[in-house]
């Protein structure tokens, strides 16, 4: 959704009364930055802080310690009952892999701070509150963003409920892994916990890129299988597993191959028949 003439009367008239800029978004059908954004540049009154802050006045009679001022909050006005609130972002994560997730909007600043002309720009960046970019870059390097809190496509809920099954099995073994490593990290070693560690965040990244339905994720198992081949070769067993399970390294040996074919299932058949279906469909 973009401003027009009728969004900019409508923001003047909500801004006079009052009403929160988060408020005001929920009703345009706009983001808090983008309203925010609007008004300064339309040249609006600028807001009042919430906080009223008021300076207690001391008896001189009975003060014997500093003053400490008072805070009190205020709300400019009630959240209305015709206007649920929406939690979440404003843009779309569109992936299950957390590590995407949380160095995403650092690619943006770098993308943004590399095709940015100005050397201020470069720098201010990086320094400029959450959802700033130069001059123009919103037209010349759109970013998806959720206009309608109320009604956008939510990533990821059309999953086969065989890869449902399998990523919540994947997630649970790998908390089981994990704990194994917490339990018994004094007798893992310093080596051996830099090593592991790179496990669980292979494990994590394979296994959400296939909830990802990416067809490379099967890629990513088998770098993790000979990952596992590796550690199991050097070690001769599954960082002291068969000290405590009679044969753990089998155990767990099994699952990796069986999770090696599964990625395989996945990318090779199921992902491939969909792409047919949905050709179809089209």
């Amino acid at each position: 959704m973009s401003w027009n003439e009728s969004n900019v009367a409508r923001l003047k008239e909500l801004w006079d009364q009052g009403l929160p800029t988060a408020q005001i978004g929920k009703l345009l059908g706009f983001t808090k930055n983008a309203v925010v954004g609007k008004a300064h540049r339309i040249g609006l009154e600028r807001r009042p802080s919430p906080i009223r802050r008021t300076a207690v006045k001391p008896d001189r009679k009975k003060a014997r310690s500093p003053i400490v001022p008072t805070l009190k909050f205020e709300a400019s006005k009630e959240e209305l009952k015709e206007v649920p609130p929406v939690y979440g972002i404003s843009r779309p994560a569109r992936t299950w892999n957390p590590f995407k997730i949380n160095f995403q909007h650092l690619w943006l600043l770098t993308q943004d701070a590399w095709r940015a002309e100005n050397w201020s720009d470069k720098l201010k960046i990086w320094f400029m509150p959450t959802g700033w970019r130069p001059e123009g870059f919103e037209e010349k390097y759109p970013v998806a963003k959720i206009e309608n809190a109320y009604n956008f496509k939510k990533f990821g809920t059309q999953n086969s409920n065989a890869l449902t099954s399998w990523a919540i099995f994947q997630m649970l073994t790998t908390l089981m892994l994990m704990s194994y490593f917490f339990g018994n990290i004094a007798n893992i070693g310093l080596s051996g916990i830099y090593l592991y560690g790179t496990f669980i965040f292979v494990s994590i990244f394979s296994y959400t890129e296939l909830m990802d339905k990416n067809r490379l994720a099967c890629i990513f198992e088998i770098i993790r299988f000979a990952f596992v081949g590796i550690l199991i070769y050097q070690y001769g067993n599954w960082f002291g597993l068969d000290d405590l399970l009679p044969f753990g390294t089998a155990i767990v040996s099994f699952y990796f191959i069986f999770s090696l074919g599964m990625s395989f299932y996945f990318t090779q058949i199921e992902f491939k028949k969909r792409s047919r279906i949905q050709v179809t469909i089209k």
